[in-house]
């Protein structure tokens, strides 16, 4: 896609096109995209440099082979995977693969203690899936969507333990 469709896609589909904000972004958005390929990032100049998100460029990493600056009014980012990350400014309507942002996941762990009878195994799949059923329904009850919910697995594959009885 052009420059202009990929950020028309990221941003119906996710946020934006990627905004690189420092090395380890640049690195990430790499680890995206198969070698030797140059996808497209957020960055573009008219005549400055911007990010398609809005924010300032304080972080830079530019290639010294095949800049466009001040060649066009409107030139557009890529980034290669194949020269350690380095920026490429190219016309907008090169066909390129490219690049999107997503909103920042959020990971919290709760520890939830249930008391049940000896006889009920919580590990059960099918228990298991109905309290995390009920647990979602209770949160939307609550207004509170966007969120999904897993159990933690332990290494011998159980998701519950059961507490010693400290006499």
């Amino acid at each position: 896609m052009n420059w202009y469709s990929a950020q028309n896609y990221c941003r119906k589909n996710f946020v934006d096109l990627a905004t690189i904000k420092n090395n380890r972004d640049n690195k990430q958005v790499q680890g995206l995209i198969p070698t030797y390929k140059y996808p497209w990032i957020g960055l573009y100049i008219e005549p400055n440099h911007h990010w398609s998100d809005g924010s300032s460029v304080l972080f830079t990493s530019w290639d010294t082979t095949g800049i466009l600056i001040g060649s066009r009014a409107v030139i557009c980012g890529s980034t290669s995977t194949g020269r350690s990350g380095r920026w490429k400014m190219l016309s907008c309507e090169t066909r390129l693969p490219f690049v999107c942002y997503g909103p920042p996941v959020v990971k919290q762990v709760v520890r939830l203690r249930l008391h049940a009878k000896d006889s009920v195994d919580l590990n059960d799949p099918v228990l298991r899936g109905h309290i995390l059923m009920t647990l979602q329904d209770k949160l939307q009850e609550n207004g509170v969507s966007g969120v999904t919910l897993k159990w933690r697995v332990h290494s011998d594959g159980k998701v519950f333990k059961k507490e010693k009885k400290e006499l």
